[in-house]
């Protein structure tokens, strides 16, 4: 059997998936303004959420076990 070289991916595990799509959810509700998020911290949920998401799936797509 010949080796493969290369960039290989993985499917990410249920419960990765299953976070990354509520903060995903949540991001998009806050950009839309359905969902006001508390704002007594700086900074923008909605889009950090939106970002933590999107960084999830790469990770969980590239480590092994996440």
């Amino acid at each position: 059997m010949a080796r493969r070289r290369g960039f290989q991916t993985q499917a990410p595990k249920q419960i990765t998936l299953l976070v990354a799509i509520v903060l995903w959810l949540i991001g998009l509700l806050a950009g839309l303004g359905a969902v006001h998020l508390p704002s007594s911290l700086p900074g923008n949920f909605g889009f950090w959420s939106l970002v933590v998401a999107g960084a999830l799936l790469i990770l969980g797509s590239l480590l092994d076990g996440l």
